[in-house]
């Protein structure tokens, strides 16, 4: 199954980022889960404001464990997230 999470970032979350790059770069890039699709999310300013990532994985508690391993929300740096199971209907994720 695939799950897409969403991460708003805390003005400490954009903090939390800056102070430890590598590490949450290392969490994007995590070789062991299936990380289909992540990138930023971004105001109508350009300011980067969280992030979606589509995660593949057998159960959403695994995706949430996922989020909940990333420094960024170890920090206490989103102010919101959600997990919800993406369905495809148009196009395909290879």
């Amino acid at each position: 199954m695939f799950f897409a999470i969403t991460a708003l970032l805390s003005a400490e979350g954009e903090k939390s980022i800056a102070e430890m790059p590598e590490a949450f770069n290392e969490h994007l890039a995590q070789p062991f889960r299936h990380v289909r699709l992540a990138g930023s999310l971004h105001s109508g300013e350009g300011e980067r404001v969280g992030f979606l990532i589509l995660i593949e994985a057998d159960t959403v508690a695994e995706a949430e464990a996922y989020l909940h391993e990333s420094p960024v929300s170890q920090a206490q740096g989103y102010k919101h997230t959600e997990i919800l199971e993406f369905r495809p209907e148009i196009g395909r994720i290879g």
